[in-house]
């Protein structure tokens, strides 16, 4: 590996310190506002899959138009084309999350609705600016697979270590209430300070500062001509809304579990499962990828994932075999450690577009994946919605309170529904094109294209630039 790929400590610190704000607004945020605005203020399933819908919408929008602008930031004029956004753009991101849970009223379903989403669709506006841009800082920082790893693990480790509390603490704690808005405070004002360290510890690679910039046609035409990208696309739609259907549910697959194991200490052990054990998944999956490479062992894991799944709720369909159900979190928890790999995954598809057209364009390429995948975001709660609706949820009610169909509907959806999405999503992985050969040579030709662009760079003076940048 060159000098130039390896991340220092401080762009490392600086850029892993981003996945503190993420987890304490963005997954708190998923964590939470389905089970405060569906099950606290008590909003009609229809006014929810129509919020859903128009959510859906803004959130594909704003994100490729975000990256456009990021990609046409004129870093001469404004400093830099990503942290800029980063470091006024986070404060703001804060407040919009506070806003979400301060309710505009308590009983009219129609300035439940209005409020539910306004306050959704300017969270996830600021957020796609955020944190979009935050990833798109790291394939700029370093080419080199296994450093992306490193920094994305590093990262993902941090911003467990500070969620993990928080996660266990609210847990339990309704969100419409003032307890929990004092919490959400002061997580704004922690993920704020977090946010300008980020802006402040990176560093944008002086020698892609220079590279052309298309258009927004030119760009979305560029995407969409990449198989590599497009195949990508289809395997991450799935992943979003495999995503929309985890930890925002929760609310609902607490009461089954408290079904299964009543007295037992639910909130602690299911966190534990799903972020320690997610987190030796993790690990595992980056022991094997030098050996595997990162689309065999999404491939193997991912299987290992549907069929573990499938059996689980098999056996929790007799009611002498519910309490199975831990061990089974754990196996199929253990075998989602490829996720890992879903960003770093992204970015080949960046690489390869910068071999092919000379430029980097991550803001572009994240906005159009995003386009395409945030779409999941929304599918998921709406097929929720009326599987629980089906089967007879009632909203807002304790265990007692829920009919036997309402359990057998959150085992539905807690295990039928992701093992067959989750099988789709390797369809798409079985078809991407960039591993092993094909991966080798891209990065050779990569790695040769950086050093032409440095060379050019410091042979117009950026030497002294530079210098004088990493003073600052």
């Amino acid at each position: 590996m060159r000098s130039s790929e390896k991340l220092s400590r401080k762009n490392l610190w600086g850029y892993a310190f981003g996945a503190i704000p993420t987890g304490l607004l963005g997954f708190v945020f998923s964590f939470k506002y389905i089970e405060f605005f569906f099950d606290d203020l008590a909003l009609l399933p229809s006014y929810f899959i129509i919020g859903q819908i128009i959510y859906m919408t803004i959130n594909s929008l704003n994100d490729p138009l975000s990256g456009q602008l990021s990609d046409r930031t004129d870093r001469e004029r404004w400093g830099s084309r990503r942290l800029i956004y980063i470091k006024y753009g986070g404060p703001i991101w804060a407040l919009t999350f506070l806003l979400v849970w301060f309710p505009w009223s308590l009983t009219n379903q129609i300035i439940i609705f209005i409020h539910y989403v306004v306050t959704i669709c300017l969270f996830d506006t600021m957020y796609t600016l955020v944190i979009l841009l935050w990833l798109a800082l790291l394939p700029e920082m370093s080419t080199d697979i296994d450093e992306r790893n490193k920094a994305q693990f590093f990262a993902t480790v941090l911003g467990t270590v500070v969620t993990l509390p928080v996660f266990v603490i609210i847990a339990n704690i309704p969100p419409n209430s003032d307890q929990f808005r004092v919490i959400m405070f002061i997580l704004a004002v922690i993920s704020t300070v977090f946010i300008l360290l980020t802006a402040s510890m990176c560093e944008e690679r002086p020698e892609f500062q220079s590279d052309k910039i298309f258009t927004l046609k030119e760009s979305i035409i560029a995407t969409f001509r990449s198989r590599a990208f497009l195949v990508y696309a289809g395997f991450y739609l799935c992943q979003n809304m495999l995503g929309s259907l985890g930890l925002s549910y929760f609310f609902v697959y607490l009461l089954l579990l408290e079904s299964i194991t009543p007295g037992l200490d639910i909130i602690l052990l299911f966190f534990v499962i799903y972020f320690i054990i997610g987190y030796v998944g993790n690990i595992i999956a980056i022991r094997l990828q030098p050996k595997w490479g990162m689309r065999r062992i999404m491939l193997r894991f991912g299987i290992i994932r549907v069929i573990g799944s499938l059996v689980l709720l098999f056996l929790i369909l007799m009611p002498a075999l519910e309490w199975t159900i831990w061990y089974g979190l754990v196996l199929v928890t253990l075998a989602s450690g490829y996720g890992i790999f879903h960003i770093p995954m992204q970015y080949l598809a960046i690489d390869e577009d910068e071999v092919l057209h000379g430029s980097r364009r991550e803001g572009m390429f994240i906005g159009v994946m995003a386009l395409l995948t945030r779409p999941g975001t929304s599918l998921g709660p709406i097929v929720a919605t009326f599987i629980l609706a089906a089967f007879g949820y009632v909203q807002g009610g304790d265990l007692a309170a829920q009919p036997a169909s309402a359990l057998l509907g959150i085992k539905i959806l807690w295990l039928l529904v992701p093992a067959v999405v989750a099988a789709i999503s390797l369809i798409f992985i079985y078809f991407y094109p960039l591993h092993d050969e094909a991966l080798a040579e891209m990065q050779e030709k990569l790695e040769k294209l950086h050093e032409e662009k440095r060379a050019a760079y410091l042979s117009s003076g950026g030497s002294a630039l530079e210098s004088e940048e990493m003073d600052i």
